[in-house]
């Protein structure tokens, strides 16, 4: 229905094209489920996806050849895949280096036999979050895996003859816990330290009475409270390790308490609005929303015009309704504002969706980007999950698309300052900043 995204009936009908010829000739669990991963990957969509999926009695595969590695990030940025665990005496030792494999190199191989199930393999968050995989074999029966390789040992390239055996799911994770210091939720508070004040923010979730939600009030109402001593302290760290999203309303409003009015208003990111599908299953979503949102009155006011809208849109024949942005006022030429304090916002590579409207919105407040770089979203949004008829999986399809966003279609936020240490070593981030 999106008349300005023409590609995507390529790609959809390009994706169902390659499901149904697999679909002839599947006999296992792991085609049909490997078929599907595929197609919703292909879509390169973090908002379009497929998930649920049912196990039907079956279970994966685990497969290795003794080693699993991960994806290393040096202080220049560049990638490197080094093996973390090794159990194999005549395999790669603990931080031999990758080079290639069968002819394909490092990156080349990633790609081919982990990038294409997972997808969005542009985005750096993607190929470190799922390194870990390249040599686990999950019976992927689209996916060649490697059988011979040359890593790097010390500065001499060595050949390994690779032998594929079962792996326990025990050292499965092991290995893989090697590779995830990139992940660490932060804990929804604010608290002082050396530099000044840092306020975590580890979930956005939009629901007041939900996990994130019981925090995010009284921090929000504790931000209030000491807004004046915020505005005057020499830092402020937003703390969004671990935040994938939810409801961009909570950085909103804390960042109007901190900043005021007229200046976020002036310098807060635009775009022209958005564009929602009128579908009767959309309409039904946004209504089941209001019962959360009826001790919140802004909220309720959002899905109410939104359902009006959406309604006098179907009524009128309207596949799509365009919902302006809030603010259509000129802004203040003039705008000012008493926040003193010097801002940083940390990320890391999961930082999506509404984490990434924070992130937009406090560097153009002047918050200065530290951590990681960020994963990335494209233009559409706000989802809403449907059992498929077979009841095997869930669709997850976004219901609104941005119009004149400034940042782009997956397109990551990179810090100015890259934190290449571990994410859970607060007391080192802590030194590292107020050095900064």
């Amino acid at each position: 229905m999106d008349t300005e995204n023409p590609e995507f009936v390529s790609l959809l009908e390009g994706g169902l094209k390659t499901a149904l010829e697999r679909a002839r000739t599947a006999d296992s669990y792991q085609h049909w489920y490997y078929a599907l991963s595929e197609y919703q990957a292909s879509f390169n969509d973090g908002h379009l996806n497929l998930h649920d999926f049912a196990k039907m009695g079956h279970v994966l595969p685990r497969r290795w050849p003794g080693f699993i590695t991960g994806l290393q990030i040096d202080p220049n940025g560049a990638e490197q895949h080094a093996v973390l665990l090794s159990r194999e005496p005549d395999g790669p030792p603990e931080g031999a280096v990758l080079i290639e494999c069968d002819g394909r190199s490092a990156d080349v191989l990633a790609a081919d036999v982990v990038g294409r199930a997972a997808g969005r393999w542009n985005l750096r968050s993607r190929r470190v979050n799922f390194a870990g995989a390249l040599f686990l074999d999950w019976g992927n029966p689209y996916a060649a895996r490697p059988q011979t390789c040359v890593f790097d040992v010390e500065g001499r390239p060595t050949t390994y003859r690779l032998s594929w055996r079962d792996v326990s799911l025990e050292t499965q994770q092991e290995g893989l816990a090697a590779g995830r210091t990139t992940r660490f939720t932060a804990p929804i508070e604010m608290r002082e330290w050396t530099g000044g004040a840092w306020i975590s923010l580890g979930g956005f979730d939009g629901n007041p009475t939900g996990v994130d939600g019981v925090r995010l009030v009284p921090l929000q109402a504790e931000v209030e409270a000491n807004a004046a001593k915020l505005r005057a302290t020499p830092r402020v760290v937003f703390d969004l390790r671990g935040n994938n999203g939810g409801s961009s309303a909570w950085i909103n409003a804390m960042a109007r308490t901190l900043w005021g009015d007229s200046w976020v208003d002036a310098r807060a990111p635009r775009s022209e609005g958005v564009d929602w599908r009128t579908s009767i299953a959309n309409q039904e979503t946004i209504e089941g929303y209001k019962a959360r949102f009826a001790q919140q009155p802004e909220m309720l006011d959002w899905a109410n015009a939104i359902t009006d809208g959406l309604q006098q849109a179907r009524a009128e024949g309207r596949e799509l309704w365009r919902q302006a942005s809030e603010d259509q006022t000129a802004p203040d030429a003039n705008p000012t504002t008493d926040m003193t304090a010097r801002v940083f916002v940390l990320t890391d590579f999961g930082c999506a969706s509404a984490c990434l409207d924070a992130v937009d919105l406090l560097k153009a407040l002047g918050a200065v980007h530290v951590g990681q770089e960020t994963s990335a979203d494209t233009l559409y949004m706000e989802v809403r999950g449907r059992r498929l008829p077979s009841g095997r999986a869930t669709a997850v399809v976004p219901m609104k698309v941005y119009r004149g966003r400034t940042r782009g279609s997956n397109e990551p936020a990179v810090p100015a300052h890259l934190w290449t240490g571990a994410l859970s070593d607060t007391a080192g981030l802590e030194r590292w900043i107020a050095a900064l």
